[in-house]
C-alpha cells in the first residue's frame, strides 16, 4: 500500500496574517490556540475599543474648575494625612438665591471636613462632628432644606451648611444607608440578620415603635444583611449570598420582604452599584448585572483572572454610563506593575460601559475608593489611592499615565500552532502603524525575542526571522500617548 505525505498547498506555504482589529478583547475561557491572534489573553493600560491599541486610562491630582477660566486641586492641611472617604453635597442657599456643592471628607484625625467647590479656596473646614470609624453619608432634603447626614457608631451627625447637629439616642451602628418611600433604611453592625429603618420623614429618629422607626428580621441560607440600595421604588437588600426585596410604603403593617436571587457564590457587597436600572456587582466568579428579577453574568473575557483572588476590598461606582470597579485580579504573567510592588488592596481599575459591555483596564494603581463628583458643566470621577500622597483627591483620567508617569502598556496574543501543528512556521518580518516607540516581543516555543520599533508616520517593516512550532506576538509601550495599528505578520511553512 502507498501512502502520500500531505505537504501544504502552494497558496498556504506563504501566509500573511492581519491583526487589524484589537476590538475583540480579551478571552482567557478559550483554549489559546482555538483562538485567532487579534484576540488577547493578557493585555492591560492599553484601549481596544477602537480597533487599535491607544492611550488607555490615566490618574492625575483631581482639578475642579471653580469658575470659567480657574481650576484648583485639593491636597489636605498638614495636619491631615490620609483622606479615608468623600461625598458630594450639594445644597440650595435661600439667602444668595443659588447651590453650593461641597465636597464632605473624612480624614484620619476622625473628622469630617468640608471643602467648597465654587470658589478658589482649597482649605479644609471642620465640621465638628468626630467618628471612630468611616461614616456612611447620604443626602437627604427637610424642613431645614439640603442636608448631609453622616451615619456611624451609633449616632447620625446632621449637617446643613452651619453647625452641626448629633443625634446618638437609639440609633443603631449603621453600616449602609438607603433612602426609600420617605424614610432611611441600613445594615447595621452587631446583629446583621435585621434592617432597620427610620420614621418616616424624621432620618434622625430610629425608635422602635408602630408608628416611628423599627427593625425587619431576615433569616436564611442567603446569609447576613450587608448593603441596602433602593432601585425602581423597591429596597434592595445585598446579602453574603444572595438578594433580598422590601417595599416600604405605607404603614409598616403594609412592609413586604421577598427573597430574589441565591448563590453559591460570595457577593462582594461594597462593589453593588444602581447603573440606571440594574444593579452591578462582583461575585466570586465575576461580574453580574441584576435587573429587579434576574442576576446575569457580564461577559468580560477575563473571568479566569478573579479565580482564586480576595476581592473584599473591591469597590464600584457608577457615573456618566459607566460602572468603575476597582478590584484585584490574578494577571497571567510574573510581572510587577506599579503598586504590585508593595502591599496593596486592588491592582486593577476597570471601566465598563453599561450599553456596549467594552471594557478599559488601568493595571498599577491602588484604588481605595471613588465617587462621582458633578456639577454645572464637569463630571468627574474622583479617587483616592494607597500611596504615598494619601492626602490628596484624584481623578480618572484617558492619558495614559499616573501622576505624570507613563504606565506600562502591553497586549499578548493566544500562543497559536495556525492550524498546521506538524509544520514549522518561519516568522519573516512583521509591519506595523505606530505613532510612538514600542516593543514587539515574540514568544517562541519557549524563548522569548524582542524587537525595537521607532514611532513614525508611517508603517515599520521589522524582520523577525524566527522558526518555531507555536508562537505568540506582544505589544509594549511605555509612552503615554499611543497609537498601534494595522499589524501584518509575513510566515512560510516549512
Amino acid at each position: 500500500m502507498f501512502y502520500k505525505q500531505k505537504f501544504p498547498l502552494n497558496t498556504k506555504s506563504n501566509l500573511k496574517i492581519q491583526l487589524s482589529d484589537f476590538s475583540k478583547g480579551i478571552n482567557t475561557k478559550i483554549t489559546q490556540n482555538l483562538l485567532p491572534l487579534n484576540y488577547a489573553v493578557n493585555c492591560y493600560n492599553f484601549d481596544f475599543n477602537k480597533r487599535s491599541l491607544s492611550t488607555g486610562l490615566g490618574i492625575k491630582e483631581l482639578s475642579i474648575p471653580y469658575n470659567e477660566t480657574g481650576t484648583k486641586s485639593f491636597v489636605s492641611s498638614d495636619t491631615v494625612h490620609q483622606i479615608y472617604k468623600f461625598w458630594q453635597y450639594t445644597r440650595y442657599d435661600k439667602s444668595t438665591d443659588s447651590y453650593v456643592p461641597l465636597l464632605i471628607m473624612y480624614c484620619d484625625d476622625d473628622n469630617l471636613y468640608y471643602v467648597r467647590l465654587k470658589t478658589d479656596q482649597v482649605s479644609f473646614n471642620a465640621i465638628g462632628a468626630t467618628f471612630f470609624g468611616v461614616p456612611n453619608g447620604i443626602n437627604y432634603r427637610t424642613d431645614d432644606g439640603d442636608c448631609f447626614f453622616a451615619c456611624g457608631e451609633g449616632k447620625i451627625v446632621k449637617y446643613c451648611g452651619a453647625l452641626s447637629a448629633v443625634y446618638d439616642e437609639n440609633v443603631p451602628r449603621i453600616t449602609s444607608v438607603a433612602l426609600h418611600a420617605g424614610r432611611l433604611f441600613a445594615t447595621v453592625d452587631g446583629d446583621q440578620n435585621v434592617i432597620w429603618f427610620s420614621d418616616d420623614l424624621n432620618p434622625t429618629n430610629w425608635n422602635v415603635s408602630k408608628f416611628e422607626g423599627g427593625y425587619i428580621e431576615l433569616t436564611g441560607e442567603r446569609g447576613v444583611c450587608k448593603k441596602v440600595i433602593e432601585a425602581n421604588n423597591q429596597l434592595y437588600i445585598i446579602r453574603e449570598y444572595g438578594i433580598s426585596r422590601i417595599s416600604g410604603w405605607g404603614l409598616q403593617d403594609d412592609f413586604a420582604v421577598k427573597n430574589m436571587y441565591l448563590t453559591t457564590g460570595k457577593l462582594y457587597y461594597e462593589t453593588a452599584r444602581l447603573c440606571g436600572q440594574i444593579i452591578i456587582m462582583l461575585c466570586s466568579d465575576g461580574l453580574y448585572y441584576f435587573d429587579g428579577g434576574t442576576m446575569n453574568k457580564i461577559n468580560l473575557g477575563i473571568e479566569e483572572m478573579f479565580v482564586g483572588v480576595d476581592n473584599s476590598k473591591a469597590c464600584g461606582v457608577f457615573l456618566d454610563g459607566k460602572y468603575y470597579l476597582a478590584c484585584k485580579l490574578n494577571y497571567p504573567d510574573s510581572e510587577q506593575i506599579g503598586c504590585e510592588s508593595s502591599t496593596y488592596s486592588n491592582n486593577t481599575l476597570i471601566e465598563l460601559d453599561i450599553n456596549t459591555f467594552e471594557i478599559n483596564i488601568l493595571r498599577g494603581a491602588d484604588v481605595i475608593y471613588m465617587d462621582g463628583i458633578k456639577y454645572n458643566n464637569y463630571s468627574k470621577l474622583g479617587i483616592l489611592l494607597n500611596c504615598l500622597h494619601g492626602n490628596r483627591l484624584y481623578e480618572l483620567t484617558h492619558s495614559g499615565d499616573i501622576n505624570g508617569v507613563a504606565t506600562r502598556k502591553y497586549w499578548c496574543s493566544p500562543t497559536t500552532d495556525m492550524g498546521y501543528p506538524n509544520y514549522k512556521k518561519s516568522i519573516k518580518y512583521l509591519s506595523v502603524n505606530s505613532s510612538s516607540n514600542a516593543t514587539i516581543i515574540f514568544y517562541a516555543d519557549g524563548k522569548k525575542y524582542c524587537f525595537d520599533v521607532k514611532g513614525d508616520s508611517v508603517p515599520s517593516r521589522i524582520p523577525i526571522n524566527i522558526i518555531c512550532s507555536k508562537f505568540s506576538v506582544a505589544f509594549s509601550c511605555n509612552s503615554k500617548e499611543c497609537e498601534i495599528s494595522d499589524p501584518v505578520l509575513q510566515v512560510s511553512l516549512v
